[in-house]
């Protein structure tokens, strides 16, 4: 697209405009931005730039400006490849550029960007809605004239995760107008710093934050761009906060802040370590939408207890175990007894028998021998590694080939002119060694406490899908499984759990409706993990018995939350989003239909209205879940029809 047609593209009002750096310029990603631009770092298998156009397009942002400075030729192959519909994508291109400051300064001097934008730096990752903070930066503009930027924040709270708490900063704020007046990046040691008593004499009311994390999104005046043209030490985003807020009066300019609500994510990745958390999040469904099964992405998996995910074409050979926080790529193939703990395995992977992959990235097209053992390592793709090999703390850059039986510590592996270089990990000139070893914090802690083991059989069809659904509601409903779980074992009066889920309910403020579709949905995901408690097989036959057994012995929460007709459709609703992704329930499902009937859970009418509907939007697995209960339909219409009769 020429200059000129772009700005006059950008010069409408109503054009949303988006300016994303490819690359962030201070990113520790060690070899990792050496291989690829921070912008296509694979994030559970997927492109960080893909999450980025999923949130600019469902923003309504129309226009997205890529400036790229380094792996250039990749970047635009892929763009082309991908041929976005939705949005206007146009590359800037720079060679050597070293800064942020210096591309901004680039930006401004090429004149393409005109009017308000937002600015996404190269390690973003967000699922806010760009469109409606944008809308507030410009309220805050009607009020100030001189306000340049916002600066979007995340408000982590009392987290436990001692990485995030290396990256937050201290942020001072005017209580009513959320003007910025101090920022300043928090170091590990710091627990000490002054107050200027200007921030109380020249406002009224001030906020004083350390648990704010910079998302690395920001809110763009018109002015930010000549600003940095007009001030050649801004080379970072910190060197222009802190510019801009010791020139305030000079420059008659200002930042604000605003905060991400509670449903909104962001986190960007800084070091090796937020990779890991991004990773994590996003497969405990914390970044919804952009989370496997609902972004477009990282469709065709089946979703199963503890974070774990297969890909429909995947093939787990007996005796796979998937612990927490996993995933298997498509097409991947997992020899037997293969062990992932805290792992993603990518695309056409290869692993072999006995293989034990921990706190791992595989990615795509990656061999692995029989007897590997792999931990706190990243494979990029094309590695190979022979039978009886063993990693610990090792980077290996694409194509690396690691011959049978050895044993590597703590190195990284790269390839130069066809020659394969070992470096250790720690005589590299890096800024910060213990920030590109996202293993160096105690996560497991973290994550392991409830750590469920699965066979092959549970891994397959222990489908219990993730529904649409906030992290609060996804907290109740985790609530109600621990609590019916428990109330089974332990063989608790009905009322008493009626009295727990109803506690829950108004913990987490959760709507009647939501309330009623996930104890139904509890109930139909509980035998897979009594199963798994009592050391049982997972299978169809012990499955549907021990689902028969619970809603027996939970027939009074049923009633209780099932008494209106909305309420039936809630229930159907539920029956039939699990029942489309799990087998064992699928071929149960016309007995579990008659067993509601036959409780005055579900009436006829609303049985046969259910049936008859169409889902034009998910049509194969609606017509498959109503194949499924013809049988009982068409008992349930003869039983009406010789019912007419005698009357």
């Amino acid at each position: 697209m020429s200059q000129k047609v772009v700005g006059a593209k950008l010069g409408k009002k109503d054009v949303l405009q988006a300016v994303v750096l490819a690359d962030d310029f201070t990113t520790n990603l060690s070899p990792g931005q050496n291989i690829l631009s921070s912008i296509l770092l694979p994030v559970v298998n997927v492109p960080l730039l893909d999450y980025l156009i999923e949130t600019l397009i469902s923003s309504r942002i129309h226009c997205l400006y890529l400036y790229c400075s380094n792996h250039i030729d990749s970047i635009k192959q892929y763009i082309h490849e991908k041929n976005h519909k939705d949005i206007n994508i146009s590359l800037i291109l720079s060679d050597g550029c070293q800064s942020l400051g210096d591309a901004l300064r680039d930006i401004d001097a090429k004149g393409w960007v005109r009017g308000d934008f937002v600015l996404i730096r190269g390690d973003a990752f967000t699922n806010a809605n760009l469109k409606n903070l944008l809308d507030i930066h410009r309220s805050k503009v009607v009020k100030d004239k001189g306000a340049a930027m916002t600066m979007i924040l995340r408000d982590i709270g009392s987290t436990n995760v001692h990485s995030l708490k290396e990256e937050t900063n201290l942020v001072v704020t005017d209580g009513s107008s959320t003007q910025v007046l101090f920022y300043k990046k928090l170091g590990n040691e710091e627990r000490k710093f002054p107050l200027e008593l200007e921030w109380f004499l020249g406002h009224e009311r001030i906020e004083i934050n350390t648990n704010f994390l910079d998302s690395h999104v920001y809110l763009c005046s018109p002015s930010v761009l000549p600003l940095f043209s007009d001030n050649f030490d801004f080379q970072t985003m910190e060197d222009f906060i802190r510019g801009v807020l010791m020139n305030e009066e000079i420059l008659d300019t200002r930042i604000y802040s605003e905060r991400l609500s509670s449903e909104e994510y962001a986190l960007p990745i800084t070091s090796w370590k937020t990779y890991h958390i991004l990773n994590c999040d996003i497969l405990r469904r914390l970044c919804y939408p952009l989370v496997p099964d609902t972004f477009h992405c990282l469709r065709n998996f089946v979703h199963t207890s503890r974070s774990t995910y297969k890909h429909r074409s995947a093939t787990l050979a007996k005796g796979c175990i998937l612990r927490r926080d996993s995933l298997v790529g498509p097409m991947s193939i997992l020899g037997e007894n293969a062990i992932l703990t805290r792992t993603i395995i990518g695309d056409n992977c290869s692993l072999g028998r006995n293989v034990n992959v921990e706190n791992s990235y595989i990615l795509s097209n990656v061999t692995i021998g029989d007897n590997c053992t792999i931990k706190n390592s990243i494979l990029f793709p094309n590695c190979t590694l022979d039978t009886n090999v063993i990693l610990e703390t090792c980077i290996l850059s694409p194509g690396i080939h690691i011959a049978a039986k050895r044993s590597c510590t703590k190195m990284i592996f790269e390839c130069e002119n066809a020659n394969m270089i070992e470096k250790n990990m720690f005589e590299e000139d890096i800024e910060s060694n213990s920030a590109m070893l996202y293993f160096n914090y105690d996560d497991s802690k973290e994550c392991d406490d409830n750590s469920t083991e699965l066979d092959e059989s549970s891994v397959d069809n222990d489908s219990l899908p993730n529904s649409p659904i906030p992290d609060d509601t996804n907290m109740f409903l985790t609530e109600v499984i621990d609590s019916l779980l428990r109330g089974y074992q332990d063989k608790l009066n009905c009322e008493n759990l009626i009295l727990e889920i109803n506690s829950s309910r108004y913990a987490y403020n959760v709507g009647i409706r939501e309330v009623t579709y996930n104890v139904v949905k509890a109930i139909l995901s509980l035998p897979f993990y009594y199963l798994s408690e009592t050391k049982t097989t997972l299978n169809t036959v012990n499955y549907q018995k021990t689902l028969r057994a619970l809603v027996t012995y939970f027939k009074p929460i049923i009633v209780n939350y099932i008494k209106t007709e909305n309420a039936q459709e809630i229930c159907l609703q539920a029956l039939e989003e699990v029942a489309s992704t799990t087998e064992e329930l699928l071929s149960f499902l016309k007995n579990l239909l008659h067993v509601f009937y036959e409780y005055d859970v579900l009436s006829e009418e609303k049985i046969l209205e259910w049936y008859e509907q169409e889902d034009d939007e998910n049509a194969e697995a609606a017509s498959t879940v109503r194949k499924a209960v013809q049988p009982f339909i068409k008992w349930l219409q003869e039983a009406e029809e010789d019912s007419s009769e005698d009357d």
